[in-house]
């Protein structure tokens, strides 16, 4: 049991943790948030995920990373030069949001998309940056 415990302990002091940040966006009439999070770490092997959830503005940003079906746009982040304007969020009304995005060369995985967020009311436009 002590061999357990040390262990654990060393794991979690040696390990390298994720980088988080978090970008929200509120909808004009801030019924709804958009809510970018992403996730990055260099070492091991370096990596970088892009996330943005659709919610009610009541839910504190962090539910972005509690609960993935509010999820509406997945994707490994831009390349480094556009790291950090891309994927950008923009509301055009209160029921919809285009996001920019520009997938990274090479990533090999495709950006998951949804065209309409978990409520059923905010209508979901995608445009693809060069």
């Amino acid at each position: 049991m002590l061999a357990l415990v040390a262990g654990s302990i060393y794991l979690a002091v040696t390990t390298d943790r994720a980088d988080k940040a978090l970008v929200a966006v509120a909808s004009p009439d801030g019924k709804y948030k958009a809510v970018r999070l992403t996730v990055s770490n260099d070492t091991p092997a370096p990596f970088c995920v892009d996330t943005i959830a659709i919610f009610l503005s009541v839910y504190p940003d962090s539910f972005v990373a509690s609960d993935s079906s509010y999820e509406v746009y997945s994707a490994p982040c831009a390349a480094p030069g556009k790291r950090a304007a891309l994927p950008r969020i923009e509301w055009t009304a209160n029921n919809k949001v285009t996001i920019t995005y520009a997938p990274k060369p090479g990533a090999g995985k495709a950006p998951r998309l949804k065209d309409r967020d978990m409520s059923l009311f905010v209508d979901i436009s995608y445009v693809k940056a060069n």
